[in-house]
Parts: C-alpha cells; structure tokens; sequence
C-alpha cells in the first residue's frame, strides 16, 4: 500500500511554485513558474497520468497508469486503472482511497494524508511553497530539447522526497513529466499527457459514496 501511494505528494509539490530570481535559459524561473501557474490556476484540469517507480531494495520497477481531475478548492481525484484499479478522492476536507478488488475503503482528513496543507492548497496558494525548497538549473544531464527543467530540494530534511525534477514544456508550460528520488534509492517517475483545462468538471467527482458492504478502515495520523 505505501509503495503504491508513496507518490501522493509529487504532483502537489510540482505546480505553481514561485518568488525565485536565479535566472535559467533566459526566463527567470519565477517567470517560468508564473506561466505554469496561469496555466493551472484559472480552474479545474484533467490529465492521463504514468508513474513509474525504480524499487531499488526491491529490485523491481512498478508502472501505474490512470487519470488525474482536479478541480477547487482542493479537489482532486487520482483513478488509478492499471495494473490495479484504485482511486484516491478528497473534497478538500475528507480522503477517500477505495480499491474495489478488495471492498475496502480508507476513510480519514486530508490533512492528515496530504500534510498540513491539505494538498489543493499547493494550487491555489503558490506563494506558499517558496520557502520549502531550494531551486536550481537541473544538471546538464537533465536538460532536455523542448523543456525548461528545474531540480527542487526540500529545505527540511524528507525521507520520502530528497530531490525532485520538474520537466515544463516550452511550448505550453504544462508540466510534461516529474522524476522525484528518496532516500532508500528509489525512483519515482511522473508523465503527464492529454491536458483538458477549464471544462466544468463536476463537483460529485472528488465525493465519494461508501458502497454497502464495504470494509471502512479509519486513517490516523500524518
């Protein structure tokens, strides 16, 4: 279960990051980050998603696909479809993740599965974020034709996230692709694709009706 979820924060962290002045491939990465941010910030979004995980002490590399919707305040809904059907809901107040193999629903607060933020506050309060990494032009290794690449690096110490690479089309500013490392030597990769924006979604997507029947576990703690 933690492997499959490990990931719930890299999208969050990823977008609309700004109030830095180092200057990259002749846009300041503040101006960078403001184009992704009117690009995100106006309303909802959907997008296909692939993640990809390097389990180093496993031994093993995990692919998941599914769709991400994200709507505000806070809204969002993870459907993971392959290799096993999940979902990850929240409203902004309250979590859901349903696996429907199993009937089994972990219930419990967003803050206490986001963080204190509650994870839409990533979106919609930018500003937030400047003084929780430091950002830096991504090593020549990174760089990639058609994309500005940033690495981030949390300021606090994170087991789960000790560096992350953000891959932004030059094109769209959308974000193309994320690849975050932790400290047991994993590797997780993020590959966003077919972005619909400002579509109207509907709110009952990020609620979730507990089926009868089902096994409800109540999620404690950060």
């Amino acid at each position: 279960m933690m492997i499959k979820i490990m990931n719930r924060y890299l999208f969050i962290y990823i977008v609309l990051l700004s109030s830095w002045h180092n200057t990259c491939w002749g846009l300041e990465a503040a101006e960078i980050l403001d184009r992704v941010q009117r690009r995100y910030g106006a309303g909802d979004f959907e997008a296909g998603f692939v993640q990809e995980s390097h389990l180093k002490a496993m031994g093993m590399v995990d692919t998941a696909r599914g769709r991400l919707y994200f709507g505000r305040p806070g809204m969002m809904r993870w459907h993971y479809k392959t290799p096993e059907e999940y979902f990850i809901i929240t409203d902004g107040d309250t979590v859901w993740i349903y696996r429907p193999g199993e009937n089994q629903v972990i219930l419990g607060r967003a803050v206490d599965y986001f963080g204190a933020k509650k994870g839409g506050d990533f979106f919609t309060k930018p500003g937030e974020l400047s003084g929780e990494f430091i950002v830096k032009q991504a090593p020549k290794e990174f760089q990639e034709k058609g994309c500005y690449v940033l690495r981030l690096v949390p300021r606090t110490e994170q087991p789960g996230l000790t560096e992350l690479y953000l891959f932004i089309s030059k094109e769209t500013f959308n974000i193309a692709r994320t690849v975050a490392y932790n400290a047991f030597g994993d590797i997780t990769t993020l590959r966003f694709q077919s972005y619909i924006f400002n579509q109207g979604l509907n709110p009952s997507l990020f609620v979730f009706e507990i089926p009868r029947g089902a096994e409800v576990v109540q999620l404690k703690g950060e």
